[in-house]
């Protein structure tokens, strides 16, 4: 890969430095339309807002708060950041797990769509302020991601109220005052498959009519969380977005005539499906080690980007300027830790130093589990818009890190 967005990729380095993350702005909007068009075919209340977790730049933010989505925090800072890229309250839901008081104080009287995790985070909540508007999140009991570590439903997954308790959590939220109420689930990150998706809806579906018919109640949104993947192979298939809205639509309309619900909201939390592929890391090579194996190490480790030492996670990866060649190559980081390896026995150009090498699909999940690990230092952040380079965030440097110690 030469080129992000008609930018040359060696322009990029050379102002910018390495290691650096890029972002196409032109691709997020692509996937954002891409997705809501899909949906608004088949369902027009249907609402998107962006996993905000995936990537937290505010300049991302905005751009898909200039789309007209909404966006999902996590945490009080990214419900922070999401005002202050210019979300209105009623843009943004707010869906925490294990929350403590800390975590529901900044929120609890905006009158935001929260979806909490468990009985005990209304508790918490309650002794706070019961807001008009409350949904759980529920574990249907299954679930299936990517990676074992982004499968979020099922027997073994920490997230959600398990389905046969819900029951017990709107009873509570309804008994305290609550007046209004939502339904949550999200069971697994990257899918592929759109008949998983319907699949997850109409188990949603099953138990919202068990639930609210014993609730005497009917809810105004059905949040089926994100989860919509991206390929990270070249083996690998796009999923057919189109396929998967009409699938969702047709099980999430029958269901909801079928039990008297009307044609309630419909929520999609997507993130990696949205950045993930729009996103570009660049890193330069600087040494070659022929040892029992060959390495080629990169001025970029696993405190810059951790999914392949984190779950295993692939992110396909070129040379600036090379042909694809057949030289056995490990590309490994500088971090202490043996697991600081990119790929392993990948097939590359023959390789020297000053080399920039260009990971794909690294705009979800990439800078945003990024860490100082060895007191390295966190990259910049730089956003390609209409053939033009921009900085949107600066590299950190160890004025940073100092100045989190207090003066002695």
């Amino acid at each position: 890969m030469d080129k992000i967005g008609n930018v040359d990729v060696s322009k990029i380095a050379e102002e910018f430095g390495t290691p650096a993350y890029v972002y196409d702005k032109s691709i997020i909007i692509e996937n954002y339309n891409k997705l809501y068009a899909a949906f608004r075919k088949y369902y027009p209340n249907t609402k998107i807002h962006y996993s905000a977790k995936a990537n937290t730049n505010l300049h991302i933010l905005r751009i898909i708060k200039e789309q007209g989505g909404g966006v999902d925090c996590s945490s009080p800072v990214e419900f922070f950041l999401a005002q202050k890229a210019g979300f209105d309250n009623h843009r943004i839901l707010y869906t925490g797990n294990y929350e403590s008081y800390e975590d529901l104080r900044p929120v609890a009287f905006e009158n935001l769509k929260l979806n909490l995790d468990d009985i005990e985070s209304f508790k918490r909540l309650a002794e706070i302020n019961i807001p008009e508007l409350i949904s759980f999140r529920i574990n249907p009991g299954m679930g299936r991601g990517g990676h074992e570590g982004i499968t979020t439903g099922g027997t073994e997954a920490k997230f959600g109220i398990p389905y046969e308790k819900a029951f017990d959590a709107y009873k509570l939220a309804k008994d305290s005052g609550v007046k209004r109420f939502g339904i949550h689930m999200m069971t697994g990150s990257n899918n592929l498959e759109p008949y998983f998706f319907a699949e997850i809806v109409d188990k949603l579906l099953i138990i919202a009519a068990e639930l609210f018919g014993k609730l005497g109640e009917v809810p105004e949104y059905f949040d089926i969380g994100g989860g919509m993947g991206v390929p990270y192979s070249d083996e690998e298939q796009e999923m057919n977005i189109d396929l998967m809205a009409k699938l969702v639509s047709e099980v999430f309309t029958e269901r909801c005539e079928k039990y008297g619900f009307g044609s309630p909201k419909l929520i999609l939390e997507p993130g990696r499906f949205l950045v993930a592929n729009a996103g570009y890391l660049i890193a330069k090579v600087t040494g070659i080690k022929r040892s029992y194996k060959t390495f080629a190490g990169l001025d970029a480790g696993m405190n810059t980007l951790i999914r392949p030492a984190l779950y295993g996670a692939e992110h396909r990866v070129s040379i600036y300027n090379k042909p694809q060649g057949n030289n056995t190559i490990n590309l490994c980081g500088q971090i202490c830790e043996n697991s600081d390896i990119f790929s392993k026995n990948t097939d590359m150009p023959e390789l020297e130093t000053g080399d920039l090498a260009v990971f794909r699909d690294a705009g979800a999940y990439c800078y945003a589990m990024a860490s100082n690990y060895n007191n390295r230092m966190r990259p910049p952040e730089v956003l390609i818009d209409e053939g033009k380079a921009k900085l949107i965030r600066r590299r950190e440097t160890i004025d940073d890190v100092l100045a989190l110690y207090p003066a002695e």
